[in-house]
């Protein structure tokens, strides 16, 4: 009997260390406390602020606003894990210039973005948050990477993304230039740091081992492309008025109805609904007559005007469809085959004959920036593009193939012009909409 009792004991013993092991996560509280960037003199005031988490394992999302004359939001008895945390902060022109003195057209925009763990009872999260990007030139309005259905939709043949005049005068496209940025492609939970030609700090690739590379900040004073595309004109030939835009499409044809390819095969659809009329496309890309290239079968000649390839791997432009994408929008007086040097990735993989364009961030006039993601966090990709450049992403929820396209919230108007919101951050400048080529989509205010 007693060495039954002393069995059931020892079993109870057991079992109850295992539930304790088994116990779940206590919660915790997360104080996130905000605080200008050493590049910012002024004092402001925080109250209004809107902090976001995002939980990066299951992409749910906690919102809450500073009420108070304080810096600090506090979220309680939150699930331990890692959160993005994003701010916006708008400063009405009143406001602005009671704080700095300077006085300003519409509100100002302070973000701010940061990753963190909350592992411990009290987790205090502090942010740097400015003010970034600008609306008086070309931004870009609306990217559509994520392509229609497989079967039903047209794959990712009706890709395009949107340029938009955000000032106040007349801009002309010509000699505008456009890049896809490279970067490492792999998922950041996958990538093996102890390789030499990852930067411990991102995973990105550090392109100071690149061969060639002859300058001392190759990772934050350039950005890299293999991918580059120049809108034609004489300087005045394709005027762009304030508060309209440009489209610039894979294949500028109708994709909501058949067509025959290069081989004369003809490609249908079944539900039209799922993509894109993009036959009044302003530009498109035509890789057909391009040295050592064999273009898709959907390239089409169109009677579109098409775009100068100055450099394109690819066999048509091709945004990735699953996110791992950035796009820059530049204009430059360099001669860029000739004086802006190429390397190959630092990994100098023998089998990726590619060479990228070493893009400086002071020699191109760089407009504006966008970093796109995979729709899963966990298959997130080291971050492609600078802080300065972008210090956010955008990404479709639905994912790829799934008619979604992002799009650039509009901040105000401006005696009718609408004005769009650039803060540096696609985190807080972007929404997610059914692509539309229209040039008509807009966010309210």
């Amino acid at each position: 009997m007693r060495k039954i009792l002393f069995t059931l004991l020892s079993a109870l013993v057991l079992s109850a260390c295992h539930k304790d092991k088994a116990a779940p996560l206590q919660p915790v509280d997360i104080a996130v406390s905000l605080q200008l960037s050493a590049d910012n003199s002024v004092s402001i005031p925080y109250k209004g602020a809107v902090v976001t988490l995002t939980n990066a394992t299951n992409n749910n999302k906690y919102k809450d606003s500073i009420s108070t004359d304080t810096n600090t939001v506090f979220f309680q008895k939150m699930i331990p894990g890692t959160y993005n945390v994003s701010v916006e902060l708008k400063l009405s022109p009143e406001a602005y210039l009671a704080a700095t003195g300077q006085k300003v057209a519409g509100s100002v925009i302070y973000t701010g973005t940061l990753t963190a763990a909350a592992v411990s009872p009290e987790n205090n999260l502090k942010v740097d948050i400015k003010t970034g990007g600008g609306s008086d030139s070309w931004v870009i309005k609306q990217i559509y990477y994520a392509g229609s259905d497989t079967k039903d939709g047209a794959l990712f043949r009706d890709q395009f993304f949107e340029i938009y005049n955000n000032s106040d005068h007349v801009l002309y496209a010509d000699s505008l230039y456009f890049a896809q940025v490279e970067g490492v492609s792999t998922a950041s939970s996958s990538l093996d740091l102890s390789k030499g030609y990852y930067l411990k700090a991102t995973g990105q690739w550090d392109w100071s081992l690149s061969a060639g590379n002859t300058v001392a900040n190759a990772n934050t004073d350039y950005v890299y492309s293999s991918m580059i595309f120049r809108i034609p004109g004489n300087g005045s030939t394709y005027p762009v008025q304030p508060g309209k835009s440009l489209i610039i499409a894979q294949t500028a044809i109708n994709h909501k109805v058949p067509f025959t390819d290069i081989n004369g095969k003809e490609v249908g659809v079944r539900n039209p609904d799922l993509t894109v009329d993009l036959s009044k496309a302003d530009f498109d890309v035509y890789m057909g007559n391009f040295p050592g290239t064999n273009p898709l079968a959907s390239d089409l000649n169109t009677s579109t005007t098409h775009v100068t390839v100055i450099a394109n791997p690819n066999r048509d432009l091709i945004l990735d469809n699953l996110g791992r994408e950035g796009l820059i929008i530049f204009k430059t007086t360099a001669d860029i085959k000739s004086t802006w040097k190429l390397l190959q990735t630092p990994d100098n993989n023998p089998k990726d004959t590619r060479l990228y364009f070493q893009i400086p961030k002071a020699g191109a006039q760089i407009f504006d920036a966008v970093e796109m993601q995979p729709t899963d966090i966990a298959k997130h990709t080291p971050k492609r593009l600078p802080a300065d450049l972008d210090a956010g992403f955008a990404y479709v929820p639905n994912g790829a193939y799934s008619s979604q396209a992002i799009l650039r919230k509009t901040q105000n108007k401006v005696d009718g012009r609408i004005v769009l919101q650039d803060t540096n951050n696609s985190i807080l400048d972007f929404v997610v909409i059914k692509a539309d080529p229209s040039k008509n989509a807009f966010t309210s205010k």
